[in-house]
């Protein structure tokens, strides 16, 4: 049993665990074991809970292993989530339902409609949350000081989850020549009432840029009841909890080591590839007025399907030579976030040239997959060690979208693992202190 206590908040737990061997060298069987264990948490405030894991581990033959797991978690919210201060203080926040400088006339102040670039879906919120996007304006500056509150929120739910793993682990048993395993592994973790702190920010994307238009957020955001200026007064961005958000994919390990000999020199050779597809990657927020908002972000930005990484060692003596490839899948834009085919001229597309060169045509929110190779070459000493090589070899650029479709910069987009830079070169030499020996 163990306990912790932080402020006037304690938290206790009791453990135990009991790992049953069913079957050990049998034909077929060469081990199968299973493990159980469980705990149970009594929180000041939110009183006990019992959380458990479930494991088996079976051997049919010495180079193969099949594997399960299943278990559940469970946290209070801790004395910052539930207890810190209230507070409050002033953002520039940019208001979407605000008619953009370029569809305002500067000397009438009128609205022109075909100037406006906004996706349908943030003029369809900002009309579900009772703004007019085609009257409401601030001579064109759609950013403005918006007060913000924060703070501890008292009726927060604990988190809970349950998860699910599943795979296999096979070491080749063949020959002696050479190493091979390969590892996969499927994943499923559903968390209920997951513990946020939604910034301002997010607060205000959400709600007028939800596919479903229901976003929770919508609730957080206090409005002048000016039509014409009817701009943001305050901003709740307190603790909430998210209803549920699953995760489920597949993982893929595969490692090979060698040793080759050209010339009559012995060179260890490894190769490892490590690939990831993911399934799901959907989020659910519940409205005070029970009001469902889904959203699966597979295979949009964020959660590219398929990712991966090759990486090849090539090791002669004190030398090392390696060759590193990143992969990233191909991404797609939100189905409920595509704008209409248009012509670039009657439409609101602002990446269209228009007829004849673009016929039809709309902004670019996906990107096509991406690859990034690297090289390097290392030398060691018995205290030193120097490395050089170049990163992005073949100076792939990062994907163009619309800034309007996707969070990005001169239209590269960003947070999402693309390289900006380049190819570069670089050299480390490095010094150890003391003769410890080469790295």
């Amino acid at each position: 049993a163990d306990g912790g206590a932080v402020g006037d908040k304690y938290t206790r737990e009791f453990f135990g665990e009991l790992e049953i061997p069913v079957i050990a060298g049998q034909p077929a069987a060469e081990e199968l074991v299973f493990n159980i264990s469980a705990r149970f948490t009594d929180d000041e405030f939110y009183g006990g809970a019992w959380t458990h894991s479930y494991k088996m581990a079976y051997r049919p033959i010495n180079s193969l292993l099949l594997r399960a797991t299943t278990g559940t978690s469970y946290r209070a919210p801790n004395l910052r989530e539930l207890f810190i201060v209230p507070q409050t203080g002033f953002l520039t926040i940019f208001d979407p339902c605000l008619i953009p400088n370029d569809a305002l006339n500067d000397l009438t102040g009128e609205y022109i409609p075909e100037n406006d670039d906004r996706d349908q879906i943030v003029l369809d919120n900002c009309r579900a949350n009772g703004v007019d996007p085609t009257v409401a304006n601030n001579s064109g500056f759609n950013a403005y000081s918006v007060e913000v509150g924060a703070g501890g929120t008292k009726d927060l739910g604990e988190e809970r989850s349950e998860s699910l793993s599943a795979g296999f682990a096979f070491e080749q048993p063949f020959t002696n020549a050479f190493d091979l395993s390969i590892g996969m592994n499927y994943y499923e973790i559903e968390v209920t009432n997951s513990i946020i702190e939604p910034s301002p920010f997010y607060i205000v994307y959400d709600c007028y840029n939800s596919p479903s238009r229901m976003s929770a957020f919508c609730g957080r955001i206090q409005r002048q009841s000016d039509p014409v200026e009817p701009f943001i007064d305050f901003i709740d961005q307190s603790f909430i909890n998210r209803d549920s958000e699953i995760h489920r994919g597949v993982d893929l390990n595969i490692a090979f080591e060698d040793s080759w000999t050209i010339f009559d020199r012995a060179i260890d050779v490894a190769m490892d590839l490590i690939m990831h597809r993911q399934i799901e990657a959907s989020d659910l927020f519940i409205n005070d007025e029970g009001i469902e908002d889904f959203d699966d972000g597979a295979r949009e930005w964020g959660y590219n399907e398929l990712t991966g990484q090759f990486i090849l060692r090539a090791d002669y003596g004190k030398w090392r030579f390696a060759w590193t490839t990143l992969y990233l899948g191909s991404v797609n834009q939100d189905p409920d976030g595509l704008d209409e085919w248009e012509d670039g001229i009657t439409g609101g597309s602002n990446t269209c040239t228009g007829p004849p060169d673009d016929l039809l045509c709309r902004d670019v929110g996906f990107a096509d997959e991406y690859f990034i190779h690297s090289v390097s070459l290392r030398r060691g000493g018995d205290a030193w060690r120097i490395r050089a090589g170049i990163r992005n070899v073949f100076d792939e650029a990062p994907p163009r979208v619309d800034g309007s479709e996707v969070l990005s910069t001169n239209n590269a987009p960003i947070g999402w693992g693309y390289d900006y830079l380049g190819k570069r070169y670089f050299l480390n030499v490095r010094y150890l202190l003391g003769g410890l020996g080469a790295m």
